[in-house]
């Protein structure tokens, strides 16, 4: 059996650089003077962190929280989720989803959202896996701190969630953050970005299509890849039958596949996307200053994280091909 052979993802390491925080977790229940539960200081994401202080009360089985201060930002590192990542990255078209619907999927495949983000539609479940793998970005300087903060206007008496009136507080509290400077990790699947399946065989079609539709599916592809470089003539081909390499009994799926310059297209636009990248929001902002890239043609999953001084900052060899028309 021949082995795949050539590029099979394009790693990158991103490093970023910020001031504040941009994806907070929200109020946190934690231990205030004199032992008391306070549910009013809110938290940035920290990796690892728990507010639970281990101690118990041996009579009633609570479990006591931790102050606002017991915090190692060396041990719970403060983080952008790639959900949020992926949300700006797509941020153009990160509502249009909700209007996606089995006539117009053709609108979604043939975009940016559609070859890279991924997307699944309930109501058929059609869909398509992301390419794109994304880790958190992990702040690196730790430049965190307390801040009491207090709340203008009205002291009047408020009521809680059983209608009992209570005495309004105007003070809370944020763990708040200075500069920040970020590292992430990311991979683009080769396999995962040039094969469309329009087959439910595999329960992994992007779309239902109709006797005939194929090829006009695969031009509308091709034609959206190309407007992203008009130097370039990519190839988005449709078969009845695309076979992964390497299977047994030979079953494919009517499909499309991309050649080697509609991948690179894809590739370069994405890594475009990601140099680009800026948050704002939530009183911070977050840059992306440098991406490293490794177009990885070993079978060691993101080399440029364990062995850096391996990785080809530019292709070596063609981009692999998984499958093949039968």
């Amino acid at each position: 059996m021949a082995k795949v052979t050539g590029v099979k993802s394009v790693d990158f390491k991103i490093t970023a650089y910020g001031y504040g925080v941009v994806n907070w977790n929200g109020p946190t229940s934690l231990m205030g003077e004199g032992g008391t539960t306070v549910d009013n200081h809110t938290l940035p994401k920290l990796r690892g962190y728990s507010n639970l202080s281990g101690k118990i009360k041996e009579e009633t089985g609570y479990k006591y929280r931790k102050e606002a201060s017991d915090i190692d930002f060396s041990k719970t590192p403060l983080y952008i989720s790639q959900n949020c990542i992926r949300h700006h990255l797509f941020r153009d078209q990160s509502y249009d989803l909700h209007y996606a619907k089995d006539k117009n999927l053709i609108d979604v495949l043939a975009s940016i959202t559609g070859l890279i983000r991924g997307y699944v539609v309930p109501s058929s479940q059609c869909k398509r896996t992301s390419p794109l793998l994304l880790t958190d970005f992990i702040d690196q300087l730790g430049n965190g701190n307390f801040e009491q903060m207090g709340r203008s206007g009205s002291k009047e008496k408020g009521v809680d969630d059983k209608g009992k009136e209570v005495a309004s507080n105007s003070f809370y509290s944020k763990t708040t953050f200075g500069d920040t400077e970020y590292i992430a990790y990311g991979s683009i699947s080769i396999e995962q970005l040039q094969f469309i399946s329009l087959d439910k065989k595999f329960d992994r079609a992007s779309m239902i299509i109709k006797e005939g539709e194929g090829e006009k599916i695969a031009e509308r592809v091709e034609a959206f890849i190309k407007s992203l470089d008009p130097s370039k003539e990519p190839k988005a081909i449709f078969h009845k039958n695309y076979v992964r390499k390497g299977t047994i009994f030979n079953e494919g799926e009517v499909g499309i596949l991309l050649d080697n310059t509609a991948i690179d297209i894809l590739v370069k636009e994405t890594l475009s996307m990601l140099e680009e990248l800026v948050i704002k929001q939530a009183k911070g902002y977050m840059c992306v200053d440098t991406v490293e890239v490794d177009y990885n043609d070993s079978h060691k999953m993101m080399r440029i994280k364990r062995n850096p001084d391996q990785a080809n900052p530019e292709p070596q060899q063609d981009y692999a091909v998984y499958f093949e028309a039968q």
